[in-house]
């Protein structure tokens, strides 16, 4: 599908970190580029200028440049007509694990994120995907505008430090953020349960499930929706991956003239 100026500065945002970052590269000022990704929107611009849109490609091709040397290190396919920059995490034992991340994402249009799944379940090399929203948590557990670190502590379903399966509770997670900066609590990142996107599974079925789960659950008390891809890959998804080639010296001086 053909990309628009947003979508270009949607997928640039992921390699970029921040609107800040992106709007060095652009050339506009931050605020700009918010009102640009927002394209249509409530407090976003009606339309982004044509003027703007040699800039905009200017730095989406070295997003996409950044992309996809990430992708080399990491062991992952790159995927061109719509290139999100996804890196793998390392465990505490220093190793690459078999998840991959993808942040800053909240900007892409949903028609685009479909597609960006469905690429990545051609690859085969995935297991799994999650989606990452930040939300409100007082209407998420349906409180109330009024209360309380006390009151809403009161409506966690799990509580403890540990759920069954010895994960961090919602309520550990939110006692963390209170007792850090008092009342930032109340904002809260929480992910879609893991849905299949594995060889095996039906592409649309895949689609519709973690979209279903993200309207329900996030959509209506998110602040940020779909802020964060997390990526299952296969076992042993990057051992079994050619390892990237050594740097040609053409490609090192390249990599000075960008820094």
């Amino acid at each position: 599908m053909p990309l628009s100026s947003q979508d270009k500065l949607a997928l640039a945002l992921t390699s970029a970190g921040s609107m800040r970052n992106l709007a060095k590269l652009v050339g506009v000022s931050h605020q700009k580029i918010g009102r640009w990704l927002r394209e249509g929107e409530a407090g976003g611009a009606k339309t982004i200028p044509k003027d703007a849109t040699a800039a905009i490609n200017v730095a989406f091709e070295f997003h996409k440049d950044v992309t996809k040397q990430q992708a080399k290190v990491d062991r992952f396919p790159f995927n061109p007509n719509a290139p999100v920059f996804i890196q793998r995490p390392t465990l505490r034992n220093g190793q690459p694990g078999e998840r991959l991340l993808a942040t800053q994402t909240e900007y892409i249009k949903p028609e685009l994120r479909d597609q960006i799944f469905l690429d990545l379940k051609k690859t085969k090399q995935v297991l799994a995907i999650s989606l990452r929203s930040t939300v409100n948590l007082k209407t998420y557990l349906k409180g109330k505008p009024t209360d309380t670190p006390k009151k809403l502590r009161e409506k966690f379903k799990v509580r403890g430090a540990k759920d069954e399966r010895g994960r961090s509770t919602l309520m550990a997670s939110f006692d963390q953020r209170e007792a850090e900066k008092p009342g930032s609590g109340f904002v809260a990142p929480i992910n879609t349960t893991m849905t299949d996107f594995s060889p095996r599974a039906d592409a649309q079925l895949s689609i519709r499930d973690i979209n279903s789960k993200l309207s329900s659950k996030h959509s209506p008390h998110a602040i940020a929706l779909a802020d964060q891809f997390l990526i299952q890959t296969l076992p042993g998804q990057y051992e079994n991956q050619a390892k990237p080639k050594r740097q040609t010296a053409a490609q090192k001086r390249a990599s000075l003239i960008r820094k």
